[in-house]
């Protein structure tokens, strides 16, 4: 699970510390900069699937020439705040000591800084880190006796003591165009500390989802055994037809299907075409089947959420764009149960943006504690970010307004403009 992400001169963000929960709904204007804050985990779960950094903020294409990875919006003109030479990003999180049995958690930061120079200069990694409290794993610049760099084609890394280097760890030279940590999980055999953590931390980035449902995707027949629900919610009937070989998944998602929507719904049937595709069809108690092609755009939403928490897919961090989108208000409820209850159950970590007061109102007072407001100032050209609990006079606000109607009304904006302002005055 990450518990934080730091930015600097990412984007639209100058400088920006980020505190995450198991469930953190992000709130705030458009262009306030929550998709920006995306593309900061996207660069990261880029990291994680072990593209080099041309890759992550261009695109990835496979042998066959297929597009295997979208790059970052804006690519490398658009991704260091203020048209500058420099971004990184750090993360804090915790990964199981033992990942069979998960038990035990190990606490790590990690910390990459790109230099792009200019339109024509590839990106570089400029430094980079990665410890467990006070213990480095490894670190391109430590403050003890840093080592030489000596070109920019590669990164010279120090590595964590151990075994015969007591002093002070081995040198590991490593290309520069890539991200150390992936490197250092191949060629460190003689720090075998070193590579376990750094391949968990590969692992939990790499096991983001980033989806954007669309009801039109998740209409389209699927071949069965694609256990994998696509970004925008291809493969739906298959990863469905996959949960319902579990008796227990399927009860749940039978317990939803009928909590989120109006159906009575007591069964799924997967007929196939002529090419062996499925399309899922909900069956009423009498009978009835309703097939994805008739179903609403808000049922097939709610699919595909309970697709995605319930699928056994190795997935542990999602990120939802929008996420009432197409959802009745009425339902928004049921929606902030489902998450709330599978970040408990499944430790999954769910970050989402949403336009709707409704659905902060309905967090749970653990929820509530990590929801974040993204904003910027009027006349500002920066993004920053603050928890809504730690809003000034809110919970004194809360004993008489429901917080749905204070962010429906601009309140969260309006107190942190007049925040700016009061620090202002006091700087004068």
């Amino acid at each position: 699970m990450l518990t934080s992400i730091t930015l600097e001169n990412f984007k639209s963000f100058r400088k920006a510390a980020i505190p995450l929960g198991p469930f953190t709904l992000l709130v705030g204007t458009n262009a306030s900069g929550k998709s920006n804050l995306r593309d900061a985990f996207r660069f990261l779960h880029g990291v994680g699937r072990g593209y080099s950094l041309a890759e992550i903020l261009g695109e990835k294409y496979g042998e066959g020439g297929e597009l295997q990875w979208k790059g970052l919006r804006g690519g490398t003109r658009e991704v260091v705040f203020g048209g500058g030479s420099e971004f990184s990003i750090e993360t804090t999180l915790r990964v199981p000591i033992h990942p069979v049995l998960r038990r035990g958690v190990r606490r790590l930061r990690y910390q990459i800084a790109v230099a792009i120079e200019s339109a024509r200069a590839a990106p570089r990694v400029a430094r980079e880190l990665f410890y467990s409290g006070r213990r480095m794993y490894f670190d391109s610049h430590p403050s003890d006796n840093p080592p030489k760099q000596q070109d920019e084609e590669h990164l010279i890394v120090h590595l964590s003591r151990g075994g015969n280097y007591r002093r002070m760890g081995p040198a590991l030279p490593v290309l520069s165009s890539s991200p150390a940590i992936l490197q250092v999980a191949r060629k460190a055999e003689k720090q075998p500390m070193v590579q376990r953590f750094a391949g968990s931390t590969l692992q939990t980035l790499r096991s983001m989802r980033f989806l954007d449902l669309s009801p039109d995707a998740a209409r389209l027949p699927s071949l069965p055994g694609r256990q994998v629900l696509g970004d925008r919610g291809e493969n739906l009937s298959s990863v469905l037809q996959s949960i319902c070989q579990d008796p227990d998944r399927m009860s749940t998602l039978l317990e939803w299907v009928r909590a989120l929507t109006p159906l009575d719904v007591v069964d799924f049937d997967f007929p196939q075409d002529f090419a062996g595709r499925i399309l899922v069809h909900l069956v009423e108690q009498g009978g009835r089947k309703i097939s994805a092609h008739s179903a609403s755009d808000g049922t097939l939403r709610f699919l595909a959420i309970l697709a995605a928490l319930l699928d056994t897919d190795t997935a542990r961090f999602y990120f939802f764009e929008e996420i009432e989108n197409g959802i009745h208000p009425t339902r928004l409820h049921l929606l902030v149960q489902l998450i709330e209850q599978q970040c408990r159950t499944r430790d999954v970590q769910v970050i989402a943006t949403t336009h709707s007061p409704q659905l902060l109102g309905f967090l749970s007072p653990e929820s509530r504690e990590s929801a974040l407001l993204i904003y910027r100032l009027r006349g500002a050209d920066e993004s920053s970010v603050r928890k809504v609990i730690d809003l000034p006079d809110l919970k004194r606000v809360l004993e008489t307004q429901d917080l749905a109607r204070l962010h429906a009304s601009g309140w969260l904006e309006d107190m942190v403009e007049l925040m700016a302002d009061d620090a202002g005055e006091a700087a004068q």
